[in-house]
């Protein structure tokens, strides 16, 4: 590494943890009435759970994959290794599904009403491929971004872009397969980030894996903030992350591989704007072991496709 490279490498990790320790904060409220659906890495689980009537909570087996989305008609989408599925917010039960496509890494409904599935070297090309399928599978693009070794989720950004999480990166592509940004995360040795949601002014949020935090970027590709949980709390994986109404953040805090991590962390934590703790669900381990993504329900009307707006917040398309 040279002089230059070290300096910089040095100033992000100064920042990261500069930020850490300025916005550590107890936790200060709670939401009792809430309602959210789990994806459960560990368990290869799919779950709901309503705070305010158990009764109607529900736990599902599904395949390995990545990623869960709104999609409209009470059906919520998760990404498998052969596309996707959907399933009803009701119950969990399958009532649709995509299997064309092995060694999908993730999936994502656009404005369009096509899905983005994210594949590595794959449907012969090298680097990160797109491919943008229809509701029978047929495939209508493909973008690819060959410079890449990694991928994990994308989202689309208003302007009808794609951020794509790629190990310690996090890239903006068109869709002519131009990256037109991208910004790499720090904190811990191999952050290796998860999910990338764009921001008003050009600026992103990255939910930072191993970083345990959340990194904030603008759009010179400079990390301007970042924080974490306190210690008691602390992130070991930030994973699937959405942005509420209010402009707080509800980040998964994944814990590991494997059935057995249900009594490890504290696997839902909310953060305000300013990065304090505001709200936090510890899991029943004997139903989760490790929460990899959260759709918190509260006002959203699950009758419609959800797409990140301009705030980055979840709205019905």
């Amino acid at each position: 590494m040279n002089f230059v490279k070290f300096i910089l490498s040095l100033s992000l990790t100064i920042l990261v943890c500069s930020a850490f320790v300025s916005t550590i904060s107890p936790e200060t409220g709670g939401e009792k009435n809430r309602s959210f659906l789990l994806r459960d890495e560990g368990l290869s689980q799919l779950s709901y759970t309503n705070l305010a009537d158990p009764s109607k909570n529900w736990y599902q087996p599904i395949p390995k994959g990545r990623d869960l989305q709104l999609v409209g008609q009470g059906k919520v989408m998760i990404g498998t290794e052969n596309g996707y599925e959907e399933r009803l917010i009701t119950t969990g039960e399958k009532v649709g599904e995509l299997t064309k496509f092995p060694k999908t890494i993730a999936a994502r409904r656009l404005r369009n009403g096509n899905t983005m599935l994210v594949g590595l070297d794959w449907e012969n090309e090298k680097g990160i491929v797109l491919l943008e399928v229809d509701e029978v599978g047929s495939i209508q693009h493909k973008i690819v971004y060959p410079d890449f070794k990694y991928a994990r989720l994308l989202r689309e950004t208003p302007e009808g872009n794609f951020l794509i999480t790629a190990n310690d990166l996090v890239i903006e592509g068109d869709r002519a397969g131009k990256i037109v940004w991208k910004a790499k995360i720090g904190g811990r040795e191999n952050p290796h980030a998860w999910q990338a949601i764009r921001l008003p002014d050009g600026k992103t949020v990255v939910a930072g894996g191993y970083g345990g935090s959340l990194q904030f970027f603008n759009a010179k590709s400079t990390l301007v903030k970042a924080f974490c949980g306190p210690e008691e709390k602390r992130g070991n994986f930030y994973s699937g992350l959405q942005i509420m109404k209010n402009g707080n953040f509800v980040v998964a805090n994944w814990q590991g591989h494997g059935p057995d991590q249900g009594n490890e962390g504290t696997q839902l934590l909310e953060f305000s704007k300013e990065g304090k703790l505001v709200w936090s669900w510890k899991q029943d381990p004997s139903k989760f072991s490790s929460i990899q993504g959260v759709i918190v329900l509260d006002d959203l009307d699950i009758e419609k496709l959800h797409i990140e707006n301009e705030y980055g917040v979840l709205m019905p398309k």
